[in-house]
């Protein structure tokens, strides 16, 4: 993505196997979606649902220096919130001119060896 500037539009569109963080119940699990620290944007909390389903999407203005972005997977808790897993998606190893990117991103954990869930997203670059 490196020189190239526009909007990139990010869909959350759902999540499966997402790993427990709750003792009692299923995750009550929202996504923040970011490329800079800065400006994070997040879905809707789903409540109770390890397998969640957002259909939410997100647009970002795009400069030079852009060229992951972070999905970042917390469960919603009265106390705050729990890290379930995170991933970050390197832009530049797409070609956005042959279409989108759709696909499934794994949350790793322990180097990658097992995962704590994937979440669901479309990745669209508009000039």
């Amino acid at each position: 993505m490196s020189g190239s500037h526009g909007n990139l539009e990010v869909t959350v569109i759902e999540a499966r196997h997402l790993k427990d963080q709750d003792i009692v119940g299923k995750n009550d699990a929202f996504v923040e979606v970011y490329l800079d620290k800065d400006y994070k944007q997040r879905t809707k909390t789903i409540q109770n649902n390890n397998d969640p389903q957002w259909n939410e999407t997100f647009s970002f203005n795009l400069s030079r220096n852009h060229d992951d972005l972070h999905l970042h997977v917390y469960d919603d808790d009265t106390t705050g919130k729990d890290s379930i897993g995170d991933a970050k998606i390197d832009l530049k190893k797409h070609d956005f001119s042959k279409g989108p990117l759709d696909e499934w991103v794994k949350l790793p954990a322990l180097l990658g060896l097992r995962s704590k869930g994937e979440v669901h997203v479309k990745i669209e670059h508009k000039q």
